[in-house]
């Protein structure tokens, strides 16, 4: 059986040349994977990135797209769209990929040929620990859900992530008002794990997957990073209170159960101090934001209403 085509998904914004560490690691994956290319969008402010990924011009195997959007959700389904695979690996740019990253990632979806998402783990670079932390997610053994009401056991992060790209397509992609520079401000990875779930498709993480992330942040830096993705986590379980009632219901239950009694492996990347008080209140504000926010029932995504041109005043 041939290799299917992956693409390869790269947002990038004010990395600079950075954002071509993570291309060569992508295309160290030559040595056992052959079938890819590689989608590079870029949303930065500067000319700094653009520059670096001039040394790609040449090969067609590397595609830049230079964008003047914003929000990584957005940057990710526009190089979703113009992606030829039919299976998509994305990955941030700070994190460098495994030599063997596609030849997994394939091998994960022909193991399982009922799984539309998955992800793997990702590993912190080098970094000091007695100055801040990197963000991580590790876990032991392969996990492969079908229900919405295990959601709250698959925490995987979108530097590592893979999915088909005629489920995106089902889907309607990535809610934009979600993930990084979003409205929202996070959990554009977990929101599409849960409208696949409630859509019947199958999501697993395996842990042989794996990136190694390089996104250091000082202690200082944490309280920041905790807040906007707790915010968006409530914003997306507000949204999904209204889509589905009673599956989110249980859902909220067992995450408070967890956040007062349990653990999170994104949290404990952070470190001892995983600031309960910190994420409960964000999460409550973005919760009741996503409650607040109109949401398009079709595609389950927020949408802003427009202004009203009724200038004659309200009746």
């Amino acid at each position: 059986m041939p290799d299917p085509l992956i693409s390869v998904v790269i947002a990038t914004r004010d990395r600079g040349r950075r954002v071509t560490h993570t291309v060569e690691s992508a295309l160290k994956n030559l040595s056992t994977y052959s079938n890819f290319e590689i989608i590079v969008v870029d949303q930065s402010a500067d000319n700094h990135s653009q520059q670096a990924m001039q040394a790609y011009e040449d090969r067609p195997d590397v595609v830049y797209v230079r964008s003047h959007t914003k929000g990584l959700a957005r940057a990710r389904n526009l190089a979703i769209a113009r992606a030829k695979g039919e299976l998509i690996a994305i990955t941030d740019d700070d994190c460098v990929v495994s030599e063997s990253w596609l030849r997994e990632i394939c091998k994960a979806f022909r193991q399982y040929p009922g799984v539309s998402i998955l992800f793997g783990n990702v590993l912190p670079g080098e970094h000091d620990s007695s100055a801040g932390f990197i963000p991580s997610y590790r876990r032991q053994q392969a996990r492969v859900i079908s229900r919405a009401i295990d959601k709250n056991d698959v925490d995987g992060i979108g530097a590592c992530m893979a999915l088909r790209k005629q489920i995106w397509q089902h889907l309607g992609g990535f809610d934009e008002m979600l993930g990084v520079g979003g409205i929202m401000q996070s959990s554009s990875e977990g929101d599409l794990v849960l409208q696949a779930l409630y859509k019947g498709y199958q999501v697993c993480e395996i842990p042989n997957i794996v990136v190694v992330h390089n996104g250091f942040r000082s202690w200082e830096a944490g309280a920041a990073l905790i807040e906007r993705y707790w915010y968006g986590t409530g914003a997306m379980f507000g949204k999904h209170l209204k889509l589905q009632p009673v599956n989110t219901t249980l859902l909220l239950v067992m995450l408070g159960w967890r956040w007062a009694f349990g653990s999170s492996r994104v949290a404990n990347s952070i470190g001892p101090n995983t600031q309960k008080l910190v994420r409960l209140k964000a999460f409550a504000t973005g919760f009741f934001r996503g409650l607040a926010t109109p949401v398009e029932r079709h595609s389950g995504h927020f949408f802003v209403r427009p202004a009203s041109n009724n200038r004659s005043g309200a009746r």
